[in-house]
Formats: C-alpha cells, sequence, structure tokens
C-alpha cells in the first residue's frame, strides 16, 4: 500500500510541478503562484501533523517509562 501511495504522490507532485512551469511560460502568474502557496501549505501541513505525533509519542513513551519505574519501586519496596 505505502508503495502505490508513493507512486501516486511522486505523479501528483510531478503533475503540480509542471503546471507551475506551465503557468508561468502561459503568463498565467497567480496560477502559478496559487499552485506554489498550495505546496507550501501542504508541507506545512505535514510538518505540522509529524510536530503533534512525535508528542504523542514522547508523552506516550515518558508515561510508560514512569508507570515502570513505579511498579519497580513497589516491588522493590514489597520484598523489603
Amino acid at each position: 500500500m505505502k508503495k502505490v501511495m508513493r507512486r501516486i504522490l511522486w505523479g501528483l507532485s510531478i503533475i503540480v510541478f509542471i503546471g507551475i512551469i506551465t503557468c508561468f511560460y502561459m503568463g498565467y502568474f497567480m496560477y502559478a503562484y496559487g499552485l506554489i502557496f498550495l505546496v507550501i501549505s501542504i508541507l506545512f501541513g505535514i510538518g505540522q501533523i509529524a510536530q503533534v505525533n512525535n508528542s504523542v509519542w514522547m508523552h506516550q513513551n515518558g508515561y510508560d517509562r514512569h508507570m515502570r519505574e513505579q511498579i519497580e519501586r513497589h516491588q522493590r519496596n514489597r520484598e523489603e
């Protein structure tokens, strides 16, 4: 599935890039700048999604580590 999605994304990227070049060549500057804005917006969105996923992972990892430490501390106290 990832392989298919990558091919689709590469194909769309090439089409958008060709569209930007064509719009500049034909004099449709507003459309070209609109496509550039669209690409930049998508990249910013992907960056925000990655940042949120990283924050969630860091929180979950810290919580799991904290719980393991609490369990180990409780087990050590029971053994003493």
